[in-house]
């Protein structure tokens, strides 16, 4: 992974026989986690790290996740969400605004 790049995890239903969300993040050493999931409620693609982090480490309520390539994700997105997965760039963007708005779970309001 370079300084830009994300992993990608498909978030499965309990059943697991659909993607209920697409998550795209950073794990950079000595830093901390840098997240994107797309928001249903909002309709759009959210800066969200404690959320992400509680999905992928909390092991009180886990959720099946699975992890995904980039064109994966995408198609994920696109049939799962109806949504289309941001460019890399627009990830980062994302990150930037979250991390300097002090955003831990998404933007305030809708």
């Amino acid at each position: 992974m370079t300084d830009e790049g994300f992993f990608y995890d498909l978030v499965l239903s309990d059943d697991q026989k659909s993607i209920t969300n697409v998550l795209a993040y950073q794990e950079r050493p000595g830093q901390s986690l840098r997240a994107v999931m797309w928001s249903d409620t909002a309709h759009r693609w959210i800066y969200a790290p404690a959320i992400v982090a509680d999905v992928l480490y909390d092991d009180s309520d886990p959720m099946t996740t699975q992890p995904a390539d980039r064109a994966t994700a995408e198609r994920a997105a696109s049939a799962a969400l109806q949504a289309q997965l941001p460019a890399e760039s627009a990830l980062i963007a994302l990150c930037e605004e979250g991390e300097r708005m002090g955003w831990r779970y998404g933007p305030p309001g809708p």
